[in-house]
């Protein structure tokens, strides 16, 4: 009798081991990512704006410009794009740090009530004053320095990002010519940064015009009701637009607080009812249904996206969700014939189509196609 045996595995039993190598290596790619996010993060925002911006460069080199001249077209536009928003943020928040302190006394006054109303339920005062010592009531105006100190944290993530974008955008013009050679030796992975490159182009498009949509809307609500700072909630929701699924609440909040330290209760629970209406409409029931159509993603990865990537990637998983649950399918998933069962089930479509084999074969693509 042999001393050691040999283990035969049926065949049935390999797309297990299969998926049992995966899922361990995309456990140890995740912790990789989650190590690296301050990196990561900004260099894929990065691509994500240059991407964005490409059909100008593109327009331009049609034009007959000189590519360099195109590139820093391109470039300008990014630029301001992303000092227009981060220009309006900015501007927002200096109003509210202004605007703050004049409501200290209001807050203390609904801390107190707060207090009073759980102490009728049998929760110790002193219990409550020791839970909610941590906001400080007494030193409310400390609120606005935290928000200006956020501001100026964040300059060494956008001296960052603007450098990354001068390099990718002085990039994009060879990566036609990239991408022509890895459609020769790989078809598929050539066809999905393509896909990729298409689809997010039209999320941000898509996100940004009901941004807008939103933004207006819940502006004109806000300035018939009289909520004090009508534009900066204005530009919070546009901004929180970005963010699937919760950026609805976290563009509530602020408006909702100032409105019941402001005006009490009543007016409260109308700003509520209007932005429910608003975004229930807007941003549950139209943009979601064009969304998932334009990039091919379900509710539900939408949001199980944006609770995984923000874990990995911090604050900026929340904004490029999305964009990197496309990547991932469009790369990863849609052009691999073994992994678009995985596809079809994060798909928006009901039976998504599956994507033929591109021959290995294949000529380079046109020589003006997109590169992304």
């Amino acid at each position: 009798m042999p001393l050691v045996q040999e283990v035969h595995i049926e065949d049935n039993d390999s797309p297990w081991r299969w998926g049992i190598l995966i899922g361990a290596a995309l456990v140890v790619l995740g912790v990789g990512v989650r190590a690296a996010a301050a990196i990561i993060a900004p260099v894929f925002l990065a691509l994500n704006l240059v991407i964005a911006a490409y059909p100008i460069q593109a327009w331009l080199r049609r034009r007959r410009l000189p590519s360099w001249l195109a590139s820093l077209t391109a470039l300008i536009a990014v630029y301001a794009i992303l000092a227009g928003i981060l220009g309006a943020v900015a501007y927002s928040i200096a109003k509210l740090a202004a605007v703050i302190p004049d409501y200290s006394q209001q807050f203390q006054d609904l801390y107190n009530r707060i207090i009073a109303r759980l102490t009728k339920f049998g929760v110790g005062e002193d219990q409550l004053r020791e839970i909610f010592g941590k906001l400080d009531v007494s030193n409310f105006t400390g609120v606005a320095k935290t928000l200006l100190s956020t501001l100026s944290s964040g300059l060494s993530l956008l001296l960052l990002l603007v450098t990354l974008i001068i390099f990718v955008a002085m990039d994009a013009p060879s990566t036609a010519r990239r991408l022509d050679w890895i459609a020769r030796t790989r078809p598929p992975i050539a066809a999905g940064l393509r896909d990729f490159g298409s689809k997010v182009r039209t999320y941000w498009v898509v996100s940004t015009i009901f941004g807008l949509i939103v933004a207006i809307l819940d502006g004109v609500a806000l300035q018939i009701v009289d909520v004090p700072l009508v534009l900066t909630w204005a530009i919070l929701a546009f901004v929180t637009n970005y963010i699937p699924n919760v950026g609805f609440v976290l563009g509530l909040i602020p408006p909702a607080l100032l409105a019941l330290l402001d005006s009490g209760v009543s007016k409260m629970v109308v700003v509520i009812i209007i932005y429910s209406t608003i975004n229930f409409v807007v941003q549950t029931v139209i943009q979601p249904k064009l969304t998932g159509d334009a990039v091919g993603i379900n509710a539900t990865t939408a949001f199980v996206s944006l609770v995984f990537w923000a874990y990995l990637l911090g604050p900026l998983g929340a904004l490029l969700a999305i964009p990197a649950t496309l990547f991932v399918k469009s790369v990863l998933l849609d052009h691999t014939a073994g992994a678009q069962w995985v596809s079809a089930l994060i798909s928006s479509a009901s039976e998504p189509n599956p994507v033929p084999p591109i021959p290995s074969d294949q000529g380079p693509p046109p020589r003006h196609a997109s590169p992304y």
